[in-house]
């Protein structure tokens, strides 16, 4: 195992930079994963670490050793593709351990390597079998089993779910999730899903059109994001944003919409009147409130089964509310809702940092 780190990295395709002085610093045994949309450069980084891409400025350090001339095979690390990338024509045990031939391991080897393995995977029965007389999930193990063989540094996993069903997505990162704890080899794991990076990852790094937005603990992302990206990006269903101005009165402040609604802000935020200000608050945390409290205009109400989303209009801005409590409403009704205090998020409307 080893730490990993990446310095003031850029990466460009022709004229077009898609990588911006990248910094990261991934702890022995982490599992870190990078999330964020498509073209964001998350995978393009992961192949650069991987040695699949080459490193136009900066460096990647694995363990102690500066890797940017070094081939993939002098790296020791192990890749999980998004596609497995098995061998069609070797069986199960043979795709496992084709690594190990190459080293020129011995059979007993072989054997007693890819068994733990597999073991591990729970692949044992399936070593006669072809790629193509398994299911999906199958073959992802056997990627991963393939990958664990090699006894690497660190692990890359380059979206490995996002060709699984649902079900089956949910059970295969639990699956990852448990490998990991039980090898405690250092993981890098790419995803545009931030269920996946929010239930997985010791520490998440969300990427933003070729530049890190924020490093952190997945709650720690969730409850104190540093801008509207990533507060946008993290949570499912998505925060709801209102665009607005400070408002003081009375020893209240408020944000003031463009209808003349107000949202109540917690009464020591450090803003001055006339400030424009984008309010953030999470589903969960808006709370049916009373007469006093802001009015919103039920558009469509979506029963999940653990709780009820109800979609609203606040001040003509498009809202969703989270209710474990199963409320009857109806589109066109009108509501009360209260904002947690305490779970309104603000940022500067110009710059979109966290205030």
């Amino acid at each position: 195992m080893a730490s990993l780190t990446v310095r003031n990295v850029d990466k460009h395709f022709g004229p077009v930079q898609v990588l911006y002085g990248v910094n990261l610093n991934i702890l022995d045994g982490e599992f870190v994963v990078l999330v964020g949309p498509s073209g964001c450069g998350k995978s393009t980084l992961l192949r650069m670490i991987a040695g699949l891409e080459p490193v136009a400025e900066g460096e990647i350090e694995i363990g102690d050793r500066v890797v940017n001339y070094l081939p993939p095979k002098e790296r020791d690390v192990a890749m999980v593709f998004q596609n497995y990338a098995l061998y069609p024509h070797m069986t199960v045990f043979k795709n496992m351990g084709f690594s190990l031939k190459l080293q020129k391991a011995t059979k007993a080897v072989i054997e007693q390597t890819v068994g733990r393995s597999a073991n591990i995977l729970g692949l044992t029965e399936y070593f006669e079998r072809f790629p193509r007389q398994l299911s999906g999930g199958q073959r992802q193990r056997v990627a991963m089993g393939r990958a664990i063989v090699r006894d690497p540094q660190v692990f890359l996993f380059d979206e490995p779910l996002s060709n699984l069903d649902a079900k089956l997505r949910v059970q295969m990162r639990t699956e990852i999730k448990a490998l990991h704890q039980r090898l405690k080899t250092t993981s890098v794991y790419v995803t545009h899903d931030q269920v996946e990076a929010m239930t997985m990852a010791d520490r998440i790094v969300v990427m933003n059109e070729g530049r890190v937005a924020q490093i952190g603990a997945p709650l720690e992302l969730y409850d104190r994001p540093q801008n509207t990206f990533v507060a946008g990006f993290i949570g499912s269903p998505s925060i709801n944003f209102f665009e607005g101005t400070t408002r003081r009165s009375n020893g209240h402040a408020s944000v003031e919409l463009e209808d003349g609604t107000r949202l109540p802000l917690p009464r020591e935020t450090p803003l001055h009147e006339g400030h424009r200000v984008v309010y953030g608050i999470r589903p969960e945390h808006l709370e049916l409130g009373t007469e006093a409290d802001v009015g919103a205009e039920v558009t469509v109400v979506e029963p999940t089964g653990p709780e009820v989303l109800v979609f609203s209009k606040i001040g003509g801005v498009p809202a969703c509310a989270e209710f474990k409590e199963r409320h009857q409403f109806a589109p066109g009704q009108e509501i009360r809702l209260a904002p947690r205090l305490e779970n309104v998020h603000v940022f500067d409307a110009a710059s979109g940092d966290r205030v």
